[in-house]
């Protein structure tokens, strides 16, 4: 009997064991997701924490110069609360530019987005940087609220350039020039002449090929546009659209910009385009390529004098093929992006990459091969400190 009796406690023994085992478990299981900075209690409904976010940052992450591993999740909702005002950008419309009786575009606003800021700081994993989240609040007033104005250059506040590629010859230096394009990264807005892409149309398709956009510059770059009537006018604008169209094999419609012949502006120019519902674009740098500078000096002068919204004339020559490294690299070191039209006119960013809100780099040594680091003082906090004002980390709230 006693073996038996033995027998029959035998199994309740190992189910007391296996209760002691299963709890364990979950209590280390417990204190592991507790360290990670998820708890259950976050599903209850009383508990204002069901989405699932970590209570706590993981150790060693960063956003920007601050240091934010550790902080609880309430000290993080705390930072980006009062972040959010300082960083905050209002829209700026577009407006009338009476020097230039034209329209300046408008440029869109800038918000921190703190719940998605909020979700990338708290599943950050161990030993990250994390970049904030913003939003683009857009204007109320943009380019279409002004369809007849001209355009000279872009917002000042967007960090963005275009080179304006008139072309009526050149086409020798083309294929150089795209590839320095490419190579560069750079993207820009090309305006054949009608009658040229009719006798060029492997040029024009490649320019739309290297994700350049296309603009209209007439069709014949012999037309008087200075006495020509405006009936005249927009049928050499119409013929030339087409003309780049069919050989870049796209829809006319969507050759929405158009850069007279040396920059003629008559009352007639203007009734013409807003005929046809195309933009007027004109431009605020000049490369004077046609000149022949030395390449060396068209380029330093084109990156140290350009501002931000700036329209770059530019041809397909010799001069320009050879400057063209040094121009793009050196714009984009000062934080200038190089970009088609639509892009630069446009409020909106254009993506995460947009460099619409970056500040300026001074303008430093242009030529190919010997650009040197801004000359930027040592850090007057000295350094591994965080900056004050918008990064500054603010004390731990009280968690009682």
């Amino acid at each position: 009997m006693a073996a038996g009796g033995r027998g029959r406690r035998g199994p309740a023994g190992a189910r007391r064991w296996w209760w002691a085992a299963g709890w364990i478990l979950l209590i280390a299981a417990a204190m592991a997701l507790g360290k990670a900075g998820w708890s259950p209690f976050r599903l209850l409904p009383w508990s204002g924490r069901s989405d699932g976010l970590p209570a706590r940052v993981a150790p060693d992450v960063w956003v920007g110069p601050v240091a934010v591993g550790g902080w609880p999740r309430q000290q993080v909702e705390s930072w980006l609360a009062g972040l959010a005002g300082q960083v905050a950008m209002p829209p700026e419309d577009a407006r009338l530019d009476p020097a230039n009786r034209a329209v300046i575009p408008g440029a869109a606003g800038l918000a921190l987005d703190v719940p998605a800021s909020l979700e990338a700081i708290l599943r950050a994993p161990r030993g990250s940087r994390v970049d904030l989240a913003f939003r683009a609040l857009p204007p109320r007033q943009d380019l279409d609220d002004f369809p007849a104005g001209p355009v000279y250059h872009g917002n000042r506040r967007k960090q963005v350039v275009t080179f304006l590629v008139n072309v009526a010859w050149g086409e020798e230096y083309l294929p150089a020039m795209l590839d320095a394009l490419a190579q560069g990264g750079a993207r820009v807005t090309f305006f054949p002449v009608g009658r040229w892409a009719e006798s060029h149309p492997d040029l024009v398709a490649a320019m739309a090929r290297g994700g350049h956009e296309l603009g209209n510059h007439g069709y014949s770059d012999a037309l008087d546009l200075e006495g020509a009537p405006a009936e005249t006018v927009l049928a050499d604008l119409r013929r030339g659209a087409e003309a780049v169209a069919r050989a870049a094999g796209v829809d006319p419609a969507s050759i929405r910009f158009y850069s007279t012949h040396r920059g003629v502006r008559t009352a007639a120019v203007e009734q013409a385009a807003a005929a046809a519902g195309v933009r007027l674009i004109y431009w605020s740098l000049d490369t004077v390529d046609w000149m022949k500078p030395a390449p060396e000096a068209m380029a330093r002068r084109i990156v140290t004098q350009a501002q931000p919204g700036d329209l770059i004339l530019m041809h397909p020559t010799a001069v320009t093929v050879q400057a063209l490294p040094a121009m793009v690299q050196g714009l984009q070191r000062r934080g200038l992006a190089i970009v088609p039209l639509g892009e630069l006119l446009s409020p909106l960013p254009a993506g995460e990459a947009d460099p619409a809100f970056r500040p300026l780099v001074p303008p430093g040594p242009v030529l190919a091969g010997r650009f040197d680091p801004p000359p930027f003082g040592p850090d007057p906090a000295g350094p591994g400190r965080a900056e004050e004002g918008l990064l500054s980390a603010p004390p731990a709230p009280s968690l009682r």
